[in-house]
């Protein structure tokens, strides 16, 4: 059984892959950056090194996807 937020995750990925969504990992690094940078306020120093860890694992992959 798979997490409840990995469940939402893979929901929302399967609908966004039928509606044929372009958006990739450098349009999820961009809303995640925004999103932290409007909410910084309100998290914590901890939320903010896990949220930047989500990035740097995307930032990695979308470098390790472009061969740099």
């Amino acid at each position: 059984m798979l997490h409840p937020i990995i469940e939402l995750f893979a929901t929302k990925a399967q609908r966004l892959e039928a509606q044929g969504d372009p958006a990739g990992l450098d349009d999820a690094i961009a809303h995640l950056a925004a999103w932290i940078e409007r909410c910084r306020s309100r998290l914590s120093e901890e939320d903010i090194a896990v949220l930047g860890e989500v990035g740097a694992l995307l930032y990695r992959e979308g470098q390790q996807r472009r061969g740099q």
